[in-house]
């Protein structure tokens, strides 16, 4: 299973083969399923296990823990067997973990009886510059380290469903970065040494000593260009008892604000749109669009309504607005924005000036 926070070991090959495609969102999978730790395969604690692992699975599809917070999800829980589709045991590093798949549909039309906005499979990427104190300095968290705090990034990644990456911390970026670059939130400086990661967002998060306890900070941009006076998009600062906490802390926080900027909500109107690609090739690009949009969490239905010559047009019944079903198709790396015929050519924009076209990109 390939982990939201990758692992040391792939990370050198995932790297190429992110700058190679230029792929930016992560499409997460396994959003149906959780692993929860057990003593035992006793049914009590088995009924408790599959409420808990429903649970995280709530949260994974939504994105916040606030969702456990609905009297329909409150009910379901008390009943995560209606849900489930199967579950098993095993044991991994001497801890027995009970392993629990629920059913995709019936976990999304449960969200939507609730009310709920529906985060879909494909998710921004974020890469992480974390300065934090150890052994009495201040260092750069990076991918291959063995501190709990790294370990912390990767189980709060897994169990959110949130891709993260953390920098390999080479020669090169040693040279071009230090630790006060990234507490002091110098934004342009962290940017200049991060252009090998396709990621989405870049996060600067910055741990201090404060007493028994440590202070936090977040800031989060997109990764674009960023000069000295860019404003960070969201801010989080606060305090807890140690390093690990202010991990969880600020992913916890990252997890609420992708929620309302990603996860859509049915609106409980009509709400019908259209959208167009052009320069297709092959008929599988066809069929590969039309079980794209089926998947989006903002789309009800979509019907292939129109074909002429290389360019498809297909009907949207939406969740919520055009402006969500366009935000989440600027997370697809296989979408580009096109601009519209030249004059004297037929142009999908002709009856719907002012929106975009797009291109489905070959593998």
């Amino acid at each position: 299973m390939l982990k939201f926070l990758l692992k040391p070991s792939l990370i050198a090959f995932l790297y190429c083969l992110f700058t190679i495609n230029s792929l930016q969102a992560v499409e997460v999978s396994k959003l149906d399923e959780a692993d929860v730790p057990v003593s035992s395969r006793a049914v009590p604690e088995r009924n408790q296990a599959l409420k808990k692992a429903l649970e995280k699975v709530v949260i994974k599809n939504t994105g916040t823990a606030r969702s456990l917070e609905n009297s329909v999800i409150q009910a379901q829980l008390a009943n995560p067997d209606a849900l489930l589709s199967q579950y098993g045991y095993l044991e991994q590093n001497g801890q027995l973990l009970l392993k629990a798949n629920f059913e995709h549909r019936r976990i999304v039309s449960l969200l939507r009886q609730a009310q709920l906005p529906v985060w879909g499979t494909q998710r921004p990427l974020t890469l992480f510059w974390v300065a934090m104190p150890s052994e009495g300095d201040t260092i750069l968290l990076s991918d291959s380290s063995t501190l709990a705090e790294r370990q912390e990034f990767s189980t709060f990644s897994d169990e959110r469903g949130i891709p993260v990456l953390l920098p390999i911390l080479d020669l090169d970026e040693l040279m071009g970065i230090n630790p006060n670059d990234v507490k002091g939130m110098f934004a342009d400086i962290v940017a200049s040494v991060s252009g090998r990661y396709q990621a989405d967002f870049l996060a600067l998060a910055a741990i201090d000593p404060a007493g028994n306890q440590v202070r936090y900070r977040l800031n989060l941009y997109t990764k674009a260009t960023i000069d000295s006076l860019t404003p960070p998009l969201f801010s989080f600062n606060g305090s807890a008892e140690n390093a690990a906490q202010a991990i969880s802390a600020m992913m916890a926080a990252l997890g609420d604000y992708y929620f309302t900027k990603y996860a859509i909500a049915d609106t409980g109107t009509q709400v019908g749109a259209s959208v167009t690609f052009v320069n297709i090739e092959k008929m599988t690009q066809v069929v590969e669009i039309e079980k794209y949009l089926k998947q989006l969490s903002a789309i009800k239905s979509a019907t292939l309504t129109r074909i002429q010559g290389n360019t498809v047009t297909f009907s949207l019944d939406l969740f919520g607005s055009e402006t969500d079903f366009e935000r989440l198709l600027s997370l697809e790396p296989r979408i580009s924005v096109v601009a519209p015929a030249s004059s004297g050519e037929f142009s999908p924009m002709s009856s719907q000036l002012g929106k975009p076209v797009y291109q489905w990109r070959l593998p």
